[in-house]
């Protein structure tokens, strides 16, 4: 039977996603920064949430960009959220623990009571994939109805790959064009079963 949530995701399972993860899901972040910055979207006042962020990989990497830039961050706000607060945070960089904003829980409880409508990008990278049909259309629905960012980006596996017995799932994103545009749509370079968007609300 196929599991989700806590029984599929342990906190053990931070250490493989966290700062010690394999070369590729490196790879994956920094792609994904190098996507925003290309369309100009990743600013020092971001206001950035990632929904199942873990121990905010992608998060550290829009952080170290920046400043690496030479940019002042003060003003930067990033939020993560997660099932496991505390296994995230052990797994997270030392540069950005007092720095993100983290939310533990299931993320359609923090969807529901949560809403945040000053958010310039919100993320979501290999996360909808892990979760049941109804949870993450009710969720999508929910930014479109409540939380309405500026700009969606998402990194999920494309239709074709879809394996619901070991549950990487696809769902309809395509929802979300009609209240937004597409600003980027391309296929990540590390791995061409997943699809990469950006977003903007119109």
């Amino acid at each position: 039977m196929a599991q989700f949530g806590k029984e599929r995701f342990p906190q053990g399972y931070q250490v493989a996603v966290g700062m010690a993860a394999r070369e590729l899901l490196h790879k994956n972040s920094i792609e994904l920064v190098e996507i925003l910055a290309k369309h100009n979207l990743l600013t020092p006042d971001s206001k950035i949430f990632e929904l199942g962020a873990g121990p905010a990989r992608n998060l550290y990497y829009m952080y170290k960009t920046l400043e690496e830039g030479g940019y002042d961050t003060t003003e930067l706000e990033l939020t993560a959220t997660d099932l496991w607060k505390d296994a995230s945070l052990n797994f997270m960089d030392p540069s950005i623990r007092d720095i993100v904003k983290f939310i533990e829980g299931d993320s359609e409880d923090i969807i529901n009571n949560n809403i945040n409508t000053n958010l310039d990008i919100f993320l979501v990278s290999d996360h909808f994939m892990h979760l049941q049909y109804d949870k993450a259309d009710a969720i999508l629905k929910k930014i479109l109805s409540d939380w309405k960012p500026k700009y969606i980006m998402l990194r999920e596996l494309k239709k074709e790959f879809e394996t619901p017995k070991h549950p990487r799932l696809y769902h309809d994103y395509h929802q979300l064009i009609g209240e937004y545009e597409m600003v980027e749509e391309t296929s990540s370079n590390g791995d061409t079963n997943y699809f990469i968007w950006v977003l903007k609300r119109k």
